[in-house]
């Protein structure tokens, strides 16, 4: 899945955002790590398995009127069922897909994809980082070499979160790097 939909872009080609500047680069495009699907994608497959369970086993758990039901009543639910087991998966995936943290050149960008219809974007300047620094805890997480980016800020955003993301180390010295060449350019520009 990593191939797929990679969760770790260093300097992407072709990619661009609404907020961004003309003369402002991506250094790093982010989302959650891969393996953190892991539990939706288990309990969905888990979810589809419920109906096959039903009709050898329901006789002995109490669902057997289940089975005595018309044809055409027993498709029409399992239709239904089905579908909220994927309107379940694609919302899960859109959250999981569409929840990006940006580091460019000159800002940190968190878009936090709630639902089709609600989405939250924060911006801060590099020149507002006060410090970031990741953290890591877990055996999951040191296996797969993902945790979390915490930037404590001076903006209106005390501090924004890098949530689940590959080589938090990395991203965090990343940060940091930018942070004091825009403090360079800024001291060198007074």
């Amino acid at each position: 899945m990593n191939f797929v939909f990679p969760a770790f872009f260093d300097r992407p080609t072709g990619v661009r955002f609404a907020q961004q500047e003309t003369d402002e680069t991506i250094e790093l495009l982010l989302r959650r790590h891969w393996i953190t699907n892991v539990p939706w994608i288990f309990i969905a497959l888990l979810l589809s398995l419920v109906p096959f369970l039903v009709v050898i086993f329901g006789s002995y758990i109490g669902l057997a009127f289940f089975v005595s039901m018309p044809v055409d009543v027993r498709i029409g639910i399992l239709v239904g069922y089905y579908l909220l087991i994927l309107a379940y998966v694609t919302e899960e995936f859109l959250s999981w897909y569409f929840n990006i943290y940006i580091v460019t050149n000159q800002h940190l960008v968190d878009v936090n994809f709630y639902n089709l219809l609600s989405r939250e974007v924060i911006e801060a300047g590099l020149e507002n980082v006060e410090s970031a620094s990741s953290k890591i805890n877990g055996l999951i997480r040191s296996f797969f070499n993902f945790g979390d980016v915490i930037v404590q800020t001076a903006a209106e955003h005390q501090q924004i979160t890098f949530l689940d993301i590959p080589y938090p180390d990395l991203v965090s010295d990343r940060i940091n790097d930018l942070k004091a060449t825009i403090e360079k350019s800024l001291e060198a520009g007074v």
